[in-house]
């Protein structure tokens, strides 16, 4: 439990100092994104890190792994240095994380402020299960026949990045920090519309070659950005149940945004997963919220349906033109990639997927109990086609650790995630302020946990660092509360 005059992380901090700050990361590793072949600027986001973040401004940390995140996506989490012809495989994220639990550990030493963790039943099963990862990162290493490359990156999202979940715990201590990050969450969410736009002008979205297409299409929005965008909504939308959101008319904007990002991006299990989380949201909220929401819903769908409608009326004004061409085009593949979802064994992209869960299943079966450990690789056999795949790009995040560390460490991360539902759910209804921000957290948890049946989401660093956020955010319910009562 933090001192009195720590209670606020933003409290006696410079706001103009603060935003000074976040531009000066975001124009550095913008540059970055468009030259990452440039040593000196990894060097200097290094250095920008121990000039601003190591002199115990360890709350700085958070908000910029948020922001830059969302904003620059792989470019931030996924670029290594480049030196002498090898990529070092340390990313600005990593940096970042590294000063900020380094800023808090001297902060702690020097006695600046006073930090206490209690651990509960998530953070032993959260510890046990990142010990049996070091583990199995060791085994690996001893094991020839084990990718090491491929393990270590498998033990680092499995663990390094999960480390922002106690960050979290450390120093979220009250509803002001809690709420401004939810806040910082939104509003990034809010700027990447413009990737979006981007999009629709080009013809194509950023990034989006790195999910190719099993079905004919334009991806206009990249599937990273969609799920943050999914993040978003489902935290937007438990806000405007509640009525926490000024102006209603803005909200459905942005929202009806962030909708056809997802839907524009093609990633179809995110299709499945909007309409999963906001039917969970929609049961968890209380009575009089469902009413609230279910206003805004019809207000909403009319101003969805006089749009449609608008368009389709330009589009037949415009008939011969390239516009009309090109609309019908792009519906036609929106169309062909939704009933892939129903005729799968037509798709390719699901066919592989299929033979690679069977072929990984075959290997499995040999050690169920202890799984086949990090860094390993199966041989995808489809009679034409023959190829070495690594487990941990399964497609499937459940599946992969299932495979890996077998039925024992499934069942550990298992009961991670019901324990925490569990104490979440004996706190959350308890707030009358915050539980809009937790309800969409729970939800959030919910929608990434359903989106890693169908993605390697847990295995892939700028998407994984979300879950552990949500996480992390949701376990504060309890340390806010008690600190509460407290004071009381």
């Amino acid at each position: 439990m933090s001192s009195p005059n720590d209670q606020n992380l933003w409290e006696n901090k410079k706001e103009g100092q603060k935003l000074l700050i976040y531009l000066c990361f975001i124009l550095l590793v913008g540059v970055f994104t468009f030259y990452p072949h440039y040593p000196l600027i990894w060097w200097s986001i290094l250095i920008l890190s121990l000039v601003f973040i190591l002199p115990i401004h360890y709350y700085l940390g958070l908000p910029l792994i948020i922001i830059l995140t969302i904003l620059f996506e792989r470019a931030f989490t996924l670029q290594g240095l480049i030196f002498d012809h090898f990529v070092y495989k340390i990313y600005p994220l990593d940096i970042i994380m590294g000063t900020s639990f380094l800023a808090l550990f001297i902060s702690a030493i020097t006695k600046k402020i006073k930090i206490e963790i209690k651990f509960g039943w998530p953070e032993w099963l959260l510890i046990i299960f990142m010990i049996i990862n070091l583990i199995y990162l060791i085994g690996a290493w001893l094991d020839i026949n084990s990718n090491l490359e491929i393990a270590f990156s498998s033990f680092k999202n499995y663990t390094w990045y999960s480390l922002i979940y106690f960050f979290i715990l450390l120093t979220i201590k009250n509803s002001e920090d809690f709420k401004k990050i939810i806040h910082i969450i939104l509003i990034s969410g809010v700027i990447i519309i413009v990737y979006l736009l981007f999009g629709l002008i080009k013809g194509q979205g950023l990034w989006t070659e790195y999910m190719p297409l099993s079905t004919p299409g334009v991806r206009y929005l990249s599937g990273t950005y969609a799920f943050y965008m999914l993040l978003c909504l489902i935290l937007g939308i438990s806000l405007l149940a509640f009525k926490r959101l000024g102006d209603s008319t803005f909200t459905a904007i942005i929202a009806l945004f962030w909708i056809l990002g997802i839907i524009l991006s093609l990633m179809r299990h995110l299709w499945l997963d909007t309409i999963i989380s906001l039917i969970l949201l929609f049961l968890l909220l209380p009575q009089e919220n469902k009413r609230v929401l279910s206003y805004y819903a019809r207000k909403f769908s009319l101003i969805i349906i006089s749009a449609s409608a608008f368009i389709l009326l330009i589009t037949e004004l415009l008939y011969l033109t390239d516009f009309n061409k090109n609309f019908y085009k792009q519906t036609n593949n929106l169309l062909i990639r939704a009933n892939s979802l129903i005729n799968i064994e037509e798709d390719q992209s699901a066919n592989w997927r299929l033979q690679f869960w069977y072929d990984a299943k075959k290997v499995w079966e040999k050690t169920p109990l202890l799984g086949v450990g990090l860094g390993k690789s199966v041989l995808i056999d489809t009679g034409d086609w023959q190829n070495f795949e690594a487990i941990r790009n399964l497609h499937n995040s459940w599946l992969a650790i299932l495979i890996q560390f077998g039925i024992v460490g499934f069942l550990l991360f298992l009961s991670l995630i019901i324990v925490s539902a569990v104490t979440a759910f004996k706190t959350i209804y308890q707030f009358d302020d915050l539980l809009p921000y937790y309800l969409g957290l729970l939800v959030g948890c919910a929608t990434f946990l359903f989106a890693s049946l169908f993605q390697p989401y847990l295995e892939t660093n700028l998407m994984a660092i979300f879950f552990w956020i949500f996480l992390g955010l949701l376990r504060t319910a309890n340390i806010i509360k008690e600190n509460e009562n407290t004071s009381n």
